[in-house]
Parts: structure tokens; sequence; C-alpha cells
């Protein structure tokens, strides 16, 4: 079942039987059918604008291109250090963006997120541990209000397969690496934007540590040994 507003949109395209070069329905038509506001509407079709699924003409409205699902870098296969180097380039900055803005049921998801890190750190669990954690900044892009970014994260988070090379966990190591997360996690609850942003960085080169991909960073300034 469709949980964004650009899959409930290809969903309601499919049902429309809609052909290329097609019309779509209007925003407001889109917004009401939809139940979510213009705004949501208009940034969904923004996104599929990006995808290249649809062309949006000044004055016109929003012609069909494409109906496929998949992203223009669909078939990338990205390898480990890939990955953590895209995430050490996006997700600092989301860890940011969602510091100024985040509710209380924001901060919920990401404190039952990282319930769950914890949890695959008792239980030794690379490969869970991994997963959940590239899938905690899909969350945060998700909160962060860019489109774009949610985007480009969920190809991430797609690829995080690609991290679990690691069998086992360093204590030392992964100790570390939470003690930065936990913090990461105060900083988005005291919206403090520019520590959230250095704590992600530093988490994520932790977590290239642990997991074997780098050498041991420096603890950020204020960061306890």
């Amino acid at each position: 079942m469709p949980t964004t507003c650009t899959e409930r949109i290809l969903d309601l395209v499919a049902n429309l039987r809609l052909e290329k070069g097609d019309r779509l329905p209007g925003e407001r038509d889109l917004a009401q059918q939809l139940a979510a506001s213009r705004n949501t509407v208009r940034e969904a079709l923004i996104t599929l604008a990006a995808r290249g699924q649809i062309e949006i003409r000044e004055r016109s409205g929003c012609y069909l291109i494409s109906a496929q699902t998949q992203l223009p870098w669909h078939n990338l296969r990205a390898d480990a250090e890939a990955t953590i180097d895209a995430l050490r380039a996006v997700g600092p900055h989301l860890a940011a963006r969602t510091a100024k803005h985040c509710q209380a049921e924001h901060i919920r998801l990401l404190e039952a997120a990282t319930a769950r890190l914890g949890q695959h750190l008792v239980d030794r669990n690379a490969t869970e541990l991994a997963s959940d954690y590239v899938s905690f900044f899909g969350v945060l892009a998700s909160l962060a209000g860019n489109p774009y970014l949610d985007m480009l994260m969920k190809e991430i988070v797609a690829a995080r397969s690609q991290l679990t090379a690691a069998t086992s966990l360093d204590k030392a190591k992964a100790g570390s690496f939470f003690e930065l997360h936990i913090s990461l996690l105060q900083a988005i609850q005291a919206h403090d934007a520019r520590r959230a942003q250095l704590l992600a960085a530093h988490g994520l080169d932790a977590f290239a540590v642990m997991l074997g991909h780098a050498q041991a960073p420096q603890k950020p300034r204020g960061q306890s040994s």
C-alpha cells in the first residue's frame, strides 16, 4: 500500500489509467483526493519531476512522462565505502535540519530507533546494527522537509546491506560509537543544530571505524574520553 505522497500520486495515475502525455489532475484536485495539503502535493510533484516521471508546464499543469517508480539511479550498486561516504556527506546536514524543527512525536521515533541500536549492541549483532543505523538517517531525511534529500536517503538505505561485512563488534569501538549517537539524540532533543551536525559527523566516523572501514577518528571537542 502506498505511503508517501509521491507513491500515492503514482497509484492514482495507475487507477486513472493515464498514459504518457496525459495531464494529471490539478494540485487542488490531488490534495482533495489524497487528503493531503497542497504544499505536500506540490513537493511530491516536484520530486516526480526531478525523477523524470512528470513534466511541469507553467500555467498548464503536470503531464505524465513515465509511471515507473524506479529512481534514476535505481540500478546503482554502491560498495560499503561509497555508502559510508554518501552518509558522511548528507548525514550531518540532515541531523542539523531535523534539530531545528523536530516535534515531540519525531523525538519519539528517534528514541525508538536508538533503543533498537542499543539492543543490537547488547546482542553484538553487527548486521542489524548497521542496517538500523543507516535507517536512522532515513528517518532524519523524512523529517528534514526536503524531498530531494529524502529521495537520496532512500537510495542509501536501500544499499545498507553493503555494510554488513563485520561479523563481530569490538566492545570499545562500539561503546564509543553509541556514546556519540546518544549525544546526537540529545542535541536533536535540545534543538541544537550546530552540535547535532558535529556529533553526526563524528558518529558516522566512529560507525565506519566500528565496521572496519576507517581509522579511529578524534573525539569532538567537549566529548568525554
